[in-house]
Formats: C-alpha cells, sequence, structure tokens
C-alpha cells in the first residue's frame, strides 16, 4: 500500500465525476489525495480536465458514508487494496490507456508477477468450445502461465477452474465489487481462488454486477496479460472487445477457428480474418509467445497410461472426434459388455472423457 491515507483516497474517488483518469490527474498536480481535497478553488480549475462542476464538488468534500461503509466492508472481509501508487501495481497494467486508480483484491497479490494469458469466450460454450477450453488452459496451466478471465459463466469459469485444477495459477477480474458473488453459483470457485488464486476488481464494495460494467473490466483482462486467447465467441460476444482492447494495447490476440455453420464460432471466425492468429494447438500459442516473452517453456507430453489389452485397443481408436459407444465396439471388435468396462476403466485413469450422447474422446 502507498503512503496515502485509504480514507482519503476513497474520499476522494467518492465525488461524482471523480473517476480513474481524474483521480491520477489530481494526485499527480498535488501530491496526495489530502491536498488535493484541501486545494482552492483555483487551484483545482487550473488541473487538465477538471472543470467548474467538478472543483465545486471537491469543494463540498467527500461522501463520507460511502467511506465508512468501504472502510467497514473492506476489514469485516479482510480485503486489501493495491494502488495504482504502489510499488507492487503491475507495470503491464500501468501502461494501458486508463489503467485502474486501485484494485481490491483477496487471495495471492504476487500472481500478478506471473506471465499470463488471459482465455475468454462465450456464456454458453458448446461441446467443442468446452473442450477447447480445457486443453488450451491445461496447457499453459501445465507450462507455467498463469489464467487471466472475467469469472463469467461459460469460458472463464472452465478456463478458471482447470488452472486450479492440474495445478496451475489463475487471476479472476470482476465486473462488480469483491464482496458480491456472480454468478452466485460459482461460491465454491470463488472461495476456492482466494485460497489458490486470485479475485480482484476496480469496483467499490458493494457494486452489482450491472451490464455496463463488464466491458469495462475487459480492459483490464487484457491488460494484465501478455496476449488473450478467445476460445469460442459469437458475433456479439463481450469476449470480441476483449479482443480489441488486447489490440489497442499492442497484446497478441489469437482464436480458436470453429465451424463456419456454429453461430458460437462466427465471433472467432471473424477475429482470424481481421488478422488475429489462429490457434490450432496450445503450441502454436506458446511458441508465438515464446520468443517476445524468452519465457522457458517446457512442451507438454502426452502422459503414458501404459495400456494393453481392450484398453489400448480402444483407446487407439480414439481421438478428439467424438465416437459413439457403438461405433467403439464395432471397429474394437468387442461385444457392447467388454467395451463399457474398458471405456469406464479409461475414463477413471483419466485418459479419455465421455461427452454428451454416449460419445467418447482421448484427452
Amino acid at each position: 500500500m502507498s503512503d496515502f491515507s485509504l480514507e482519503a483516497l476513497l474520499g476522494l474517488f467518492s465525488i461524482p465525476t471523480i473517476g480513474p483518469t481524474r483521480l491520477r490527474k489530481l494526485i499527480s498536480v498535488f501530491g496526495s489525495p489530502e491536498e488535493a481535497l484541501k486545494a482552492s478553488y483555483r487551484s483545482l480549475t487550473g488541473v487538465e480536465g477538471v472543470d467548474q462542476k467538478t472543483a465545486e464538488r471537491i469543494k463540498q468534500g467527500p461522501d463520507h458514508e460511502f467511506v465508512r461503509t468501504q472502510l467497514r466492508r473492506i476489514e469485516q472481509l479482510q480485503v486489501q487494496i493495491l494502488t495504482y501508487w504502489d510499488k507492487t501495481y503491475p507495470e503491464r497494467l500501468k501502461k494501458i490507456y486508463d489503467p485502474p486508480a486501485f484494485l481490491f483484491y483477496k487471495g495471492n497479490v504476487q500472481l500478478l508477477e506471473q506471465v499470463s494469458i488471459a482465455i475468454v469466450g462465450t456464456r454458453t460454450p458448446t461441446s467443442y468450445g468446452r473442450l477447447a477450453t480445457e486443453r488450451f488452459a491445461r496447457a499453459f496451466a501445465e507450462n507455467n502461465f498463469c489464467i487471466i478471465s472475467g469469472f463469467a459463466r461459460g469460458v472463464d469459469s472452465i478456463g478458471h477452474k482447470i488452472a486450479l485444477q492440474y495445478p496451475g495459477s489463475t487471476i479472476a477480474v470482476l465486473g462488480n465489487g469483491i464482496d458480491v458473488i456472480y454468478p452466485p453459483e460459482n461460491s465454491k470457485l470463488f472461495h476456492e481462488m482466494t485460497q489458490k488464486g486470485l479475485i480482484l476488481s476496480e469496483y467499490p464494495m458493494g457494486v452489482k454486477p450491472e451490464a455496463g460494467n463488464f466491458p469495462k473490466r475487459n480492459r483490464i483482462i487484457s491488460g494484465l496479460a501478455a496476449a488473450v486467447l478467445i476460445t469460442e465467441a459469437g458475433e456479439k460476444s463481450g469476449a470480441l472487445l476483449t479482443a480489441m482492447y488486447a489490440n489497442d494495447q499492442n497484446r497478441e490476440v489469437f482464436a480458436v477457428p470453429g465451424s463456419i455453420f456454429s453461430p458460437k464460432s462466427a465471433g472467432c471466425n471473424r477475429l482470424i480474418k481481421q488478422g488475429a492468429i489462429p490457434a490450432l494447438s496450445a503450441e502454436d500459442v506458446l511458441e508465438e509467445l515464446a520468443p517476445q516473452l524468452q519465457w522457458a517453456l517446457k512442451k507438454s507430453k502426452p502422459p503414458d497410461f501404459k495400456l494393453d489389452g481392450n484398453l489400448k485397443k480402444i483407446y487407439d481408436l480414439l481421438s478428439d472426434e467424438p465416437l459413439h459407444v457403438d461405433q467403439i465396439a464395432f471397429e474394437a471388435q468387442l461385444s457392447p459388455a467388454e467395451t463399457l468396462s474398458a471405456l469406464l476403466t479409461l475414463e477413471l485413469m483419466g485418459a479419455i472423457r465421455q461427452m454428451a450422447g454416449k460419445m467418447f474422446i482421448r484427452l
């Protein structure tokens, strides 16, 4: 935490029309939030971007009830605050357009020092989108990249869960106050991430997940990341805004191509048409990033399950393309009972996965 009084900083922020940009400007001119609050009307109007109405509001003083509520909630929930003026504020984020003045957070703040890749996409992924997200997230986690996303339903949540599972590290950037769990079904994930990952938000305590908050927070997701990967997104997906921010911030943008007949992949396909790098595998992303990051990447190798007999026969039949149980039995020349027994064993080993409709894929 910087030497600034948190009470004064929140007080200055509580004044209407004082957003991150004006907050940074006022402190750069007056040296601290305390001095900005004490400044004369004339000196305030001399600051670039501070009009007469804003100066009048500053002279009327902070919203003391807002400040008291914030400080109480911060203490109750053991939330920490990282400010723009702290030495540990990420340089990568500081260099974006309109960086947040402060970040409320819970969890391991040292993850902000790790090299990160953002994984974003639709809130309602198809089985293809889910599988692609899982594959990429697992490979990134195994190669020591921190996975950043927005904690939303669908692709975001899958990325966070896979990162924790393998295990890796992950950061969630919220579009609401850190004391509001949204979506509510992510309550367990939220608490797990406060223990093993990092959750942060630029929004004060108590702020609800309003629609307008999410596009704005996307600049933080891309701003913290070395690159952004969109695994599945439709034409109007909010993930496309993250890609737009990433382009503006000179981050690499990758997109997983999809079927031309799938509306859920229309956004990704359009991004590729506009210049995003097609991500056909995690290796595509890792190799592209390796030179600029000078990052020691250890290639992930397929696990050696040491299979034989029916298990090897069925495993060798499977691939990334889902195969129905009846087709598996036919091609393996096994009875339905033998096939199901072998499939169950392989699934328990983590070698394969059952998809909807009795379809199976190799992991």
